[in-house]
């Protein structure tokens, strides 16, 4: 369930990720601003993924814990050690659940062991009740240097030839806003050069997921409804935003990752490619599989992002779990995009 109440009251989070640092590599100089996170690259490629719901195993009716599991083994084995992850928030079921922190804690022990750093944004499951969003913080190393997070949960990042933007789709960012006024400022910073803007958030800008409830069942547990989400006024705005972006930056490719209809979609509209990367767990959501969509098998998809940028080309490959045979997990890649940046020639004399 959406816990936002309307668009005056909810809290969007709105973070800018432009690459990967830790708070060594240069946080702001005011140390009540936005953190500006640097990250040098290593392999080229991060991955992404979100919507786990970390909680008691027992608890299936809300999120699966063998595709969790899965998911972080995975990431563990991979062949190109990623540079970061980075998570489109609902980590945890209820943020103010000491319990559902610390099976986080355990069963992402390895990512941490591996030194995997992790980038997660604000999902409303995140910020549930009064400490959630200060629980969320201290969880993650890569957040719990910037204390100012628990109040203004929005940063970003330089990776590569790359911004990201985070948001905290918690808060509002609507212009005028303090979060508005940010997302602003790092719109009009970008540099005419910039090959790849990426914007991650919880809730998406493009989604066709059905609002049909269905009765999730597991053993020992109460069947609980599950439905998926429209897209919200403060999303549609956001889109037209970016949608205005594009049209004045010629070379810079947008993409925008998001989560909270858990499920994996794609789409491009007006240039901007939107990808719903949501399936790290959490109850499978229907998702109203059309002819415009670049996905369109039916079903639960859990699966994760893994996004490599090589000079001027980003590539996305998603990595669906095929579960055929239960005890041997097979990760197949059922959907890809590519983007590559316009060259800028100077005129002619």
């Amino acid at each position: 369930m959406d816990i936002r109440v309307g668009i005056q009251s909810r809290t969007i989070f709105t973070a800018v990720i432009l690459g990967f640092a830790s708070p060594c590599f240069g946080a702001s100089a005011d140390a009540n601003a936005a953190p500006q996170i640097k990250v040098e690259p290593g392999t080229g490629v991060f991955l992404a993924y979100g919507d786990i719901r970390y909680t008691d195993p027992a608890k299936c009716n809300v999120s699966d814990p063998n595709a969790r599991q899965a998911l972080v083994n995975q990431i563990v084995a991979s062949e190109d050690k990623p540079d970061f992850v980075v998570m489109t928030g609902d980590i945890v079921y209820h943020g103010d659940d000491d319990n559902d922190w610390h099976v986080f804690e355990k069963e992402t022990k390895s990512l941490r062991d591996y030194k995997i750093r992790l980038f997660p944004v604000l999902g409303n499951h995140d910020v549930h009740g009064s400490a959630g969003r200060s629980n969320f913080v201290d969880h993650f190393d890569e957040l719990k240097g910037y204390p100012q997070l628990k109040k203004t949960g929005w940063y970003s990042i330089d990776y590569e030839n790359s911004h990201f933007i985070m948001l905290d789709s918690q808060s509002p960012y609507e212009p005028q806003t303090a979060q508005g006024d940010w997302l602003e400022s790092q719109l009009k910073g970008v540099t005419e050069d910039l090959d790849f803007l990426i914007v991650v958030l919880h809730h998406p800008l493009v989604t066709h997921a059905s609002r049909a409830v269905v009765w999730v069942h597991c053993p020992g547990q109460a069947p609980i409804p599950a439905a998926g989400h429209d897209v919200e006024d403060a999303e549609q705005s956001l889109k037209i935003s970016l949608e205005k972006f594009a049209k004045g930056h010629a070379r810079t490719k947008i993409l925008v990752l998001s989560g909270h209809n858990h499920n994996y979609e794609h789409y491009a509209e007006h240039g901007i490619s939107y990808v719903v990367t949501a399936g790290g767990g959490a109850t499978p959501y229907h998702i109203n599989r059309k002819p415009i969509d670049f996905y369109h098998e039916t079903g639960p998809t859990f699966h994760y992002c893994r996004i490599k940028i090589d000079g001027h080309t980003l590539k996305l490959d998603m990595f669906k779990l095929n579960r055929a045979v239960p005890d041997k997990p097979k990760w197949e890649i059922r959907d890809s995009l590519e983007m590559h940046t316009k060259e800028i020639r100077p005129p002619s004399p």
